[in-house]
């Protein structure tokens, strides 16, 4: 039996200038249309975080439905690819982009195209899945060439399936899916699926990054690397003068302010 799918915050309308809640199987059910209708299905994941973008449910749904899968490794500026290209080793399509950057995008068009003329397709629909805030929407305006797809830091921004043109190409934009049973808050906040404003503890979070990437945040701001993460926090608070009355640190405020820099790709 599949597992139900979710989105970080559920699938909201607004109506009268309230946000109002829709039942999730609704929300699931856009998402099944999507690998329902599209020929071809771009998963796009986070390349500093493959396997926790990674969505397993929906590659095997794929591949029972018989689809075509490509996996767009995006934001792949700020990891070695040489790194990348081992953990990826036996996915079969796989392509190397970056919004930031707008590099790896004539490839992944060629891919689509080439995917397409293997299997007759003249004018094939691509599905645009994973998790919130990976770049699902950056990655459409890119191939269209404009911002046809809504797009934000935000994550969740997408709330229902968009069609985009892209040449003889139909794009299919989703919300971002998450699996109903994937409740560890501190890696969704990592991956940036929870928004860096509503982490509750974003201290802790970034202590867990610190450990996951020894040294990468630390010379972002030039400050020597410690054991106690909390010390180093605190030296990047005195440095940003982000202080509390009484001139403690404001480790909050400086915890938030990394994490948004860490999950825009501020941070390499």
């Amino acid at each position: 039996m599949w597992k139900v799918f979710k989105d970080c915050c559920g699938e909201v309308t607004i109506k009268k200038g309230k946000r109002l809640r829709i039942c999730m199987g609704n929300f699931w059910k856009i998402v099944n249309t999507v690998i329902d209708d599209a020929d071809i299905i771009l998963q796009v994941v986070d390349a500093r975080y493959l396997n926790e973008t990674r969505n397993f449910e929906i590659e095997d749904k794929v591949a029972i439905k018989g689809k075509v899968l490509i996996t767009v490794v995006n934001k792949s500026d700020l990891v070695d690819r040489k790194s990348l290209e081992k953990q990826l080793k036996r996915a079969v399509r796989v392509v190397y982009v970056s919004s930031k950057e707008h590099t790896g995008y004539g490839k992944l068009r060629e891919r689509i195209q080439i995917e397409a003329k293997r299997l007759g397709w003249t004018k094939p629909r691509v599905g645009v899945l994973g998790y919130p805030n990976v770049g699902k929407s950056s990655v459409i305006n890119v191939l269209k060439g404009r911002a046809s797809a809504k797009s934000s830091s935000e994550s969740g921004y997408t709330k229902g399936r968009q069609h985009v043109r892209a040449g003889n190409i139909m794009l299919i934009d989703s919300p971002g899916v998450i699996p109903y049973d994937d409740k560890d808050k501190t890696k969704l906040a990592k991956v940036g699926s929870i928004d860096y404003g509503k982490i509750k503890e974003p201290d802790v979070v970034l202590m867990d990054i610190m450990e996951d990437h020894v040294g990468v945040i630390e010379a972002h701001f030039d400050v020597k690397v410690r054991k106690d993460k909390f010390a180093t926090l605190e030296e990047i608070a005195m440095k940003k003068k982000l202080m509390l009355k009484g001139g403690e640190p404001d480790i909050d405020r400086v915890s938030r302010m990394v994490m948004k820099m860490w999950q825009i790709g501020t941070i390499k």
